[in-house]
């Protein structure tokens, strides 16, 4: 009877869709996109005005208020932004994870929770999300291999690793922001403070057009697979 058990009939697996949060994922970081290219053009009138402060050159209070205000509702928006992103990123990405527990797949590497606790655990946060990411690439259409033989597969190492590249820089430069913005308001440290800003905004556009082609990728092949789920029999959860 146990191996009857561990032996499930194809018709009893099932897929839960997550064309939706696919969906909201790629919305949210083409808003954040958006969002961020207004970011750098303010940071870079906000730091013309730093320099020209630095210079001697006369900043009115007017002038200096504006940009500082521009700075925080821009800052305020993309903090506001980037929480959401996280979240709806977090939700995809586990149920794109559970999904390969659900279909069947006996030898994945880790449970479906690490999917999401792997991003907030120290030294294994550098390593295991993007070896979730690429277990789910490759598991994925190795499930749609063994239902249509002709099915090509396509790596992902590449964009992948790229976007893993970038997050990881991007989330140094990111610690490095916040540290900064506890020191000692001078001229200097806000010149330094302001690069820093600019530097982390024009890196995270390609990461967030990564993190949007590979959902888009994916999301493709999770269609392909809940079809041929259903076709052999198995059930598709919308949830």
């Amino acid at each position: 009877m146990d191996e009857i058990i561990k032996e499930e009939p194809i018709e009893k697996l099932e897929i839960w869709d997550n064309s939706k949060r696919a969906k909201t994922v790629m919305i949210i970081f083409w808003i954040l996109t958006g969002l961020t290219v207004i970011g750098i053009v303010s940071g870079y009138f906000e730091l013309e005005i730093l320099k020209n402060a630095q210079q001697g050159e006369f900043i009115s209070d007017k002038e200096a208020n504006a940009s500082d205000i521009r700075q925080m509702i821009i800052g305020l928006l993309q903090t506001g932004l980037y929480i959401a992103s996280i979240v709806v990123f977090l939700n995809w990405f586990r149920r794109a994870y559970g999904n390969l527990h659900r279909i069947g797949i006996t030898y994945l590497k880790h449970k479906e929770s690490m999917a999401v606790w792997s991003w907030f655990i120290p030294i294994i946060d550098l390593f295991r999300p993007v070896q979730i990411m690429n277990e789910i690439w490759t598991e994925t259409q190795e499930k749609i291999k063994k239902y249509d033989s002709n099915y090509n597969l396509k790596s992902g190492g590449l964009i992948i690793g790229l976007w893993w590249t970038l997050f990881i820089i991007s989330n140094f430069i990111g610690r490095y922001v916040l540290k900064t913005a506890f020191k000692d308001e001078t001229i200097e440290q806000l010149i330094e403070g302001s690069q820093a800003i600019l530097i982390s905004d024009i890196m995270q556009i390609p990461e967030a057009l990564l993190v949007i082609l590979i959902v888009f990728q994916l999301s493709k092949m999770e269609l392909k697979l809940a079809e041929k789920v259903k076709k052999s029999g198995g059930n598709i959860v919308y949830k």
